[in-house]
């Protein structure tokens, strides 16, 4: 299975996916450059953001890629 497949088939699963999943469950590095294909291919994906604090007190906003019906 291709890392587009891995991804369209969690998506799919489980509607949300963000970048950290990828990497530690997936395998996958580049996740936003496989999203950016799969929008041109069509399919209807939004990005969230949430803010959370990082490990140095600040605050981080990463993106959730979110498929929509």
């Amino acid at each position: 299975m291709t890392q587009t497949e891995t991804v369209i088939d969690y998506l799919q699963k489980h509607k949300a996916l963000g970048s950290s999943t990828a990497i530690y469950e997936l395998g996958i590095h580049r996740l936003s450059d496989i999203i950016f294909r799969l929008r041109k291919r069509g399919m209807n994906i939004e990005t969230e953001t949430h803010q959370v604090k990082n490990r140095y007190g600040g605050i981080s906003r990463p993106a959730i890629y979110v498929l929509r019906d």
